[in-house]
């Protein structure tokens, strides 16, 4: 291979590397439920510390996040979790979940948000369904113009 290709192929590998590393670092694993930030704050903390075990390291109520540390294998892995307050699409109280757990597979992350979930369902029971939307009115049959 001639010095120029070899360069460009190796400057491509580096790039694909670097990108794949940035894009690891940067996952997260999100989830929705129409609970209000009130009911899933506190079992969120609970279910991180107590069912999980892992050890809470910083949080912080009003910012709505919480930062753990995960030990697995004899070895530490730090993590994150945002409880964000929002509305769902009928406006009801909501909360999204956002979990991020440093060098540890999505699954992981996916798995620790279903318990946790299940949890708030367990301790609050289903969501209300929405209001059901009253239909559109009928619209009138437009009458000729009156010669």
């Amino acid at each position: 291979m001639r010095e120029p290709a070899r360069r460009a192929a190796s400057a491509a590998i580096v790039f694909a590397v670097t990108l794949a590393g940035a894009g690891a670092a940067a996952a997260k694993t999100e989830r929705s439920a129409t609970y209000s930030f009130e009911q899933a704050w506190p079992t969120a903390l609970r279910h991180l510390r107590v069912d999980e075990g892992f050890t809470i390291v910083e949080k912080d109520a009003e910012a709505g996040y919480i930062v753990f540390e995960v030990k697995e294998e004899g070895k530490s892995f730090s993590g994150t979790l945002e409880v964000v307050r929002q509305k769902d699409r009928a406006g009801r109280a909501a909360v999204r979940l956002v979990l991020r757990i440093g060098d540890r597979p999505a699954y992981m992350e996916a798995g620790v948000l279903d318990r946790m979930l299940e949890k708030l369902r367990q301790e609050y029971g289903e969501p209300p369904p929405p209001p059901e939307q009253a239909p559109p009115p009928k619209a009138r049959p437009k009458t000729p113009p009156k010669q």
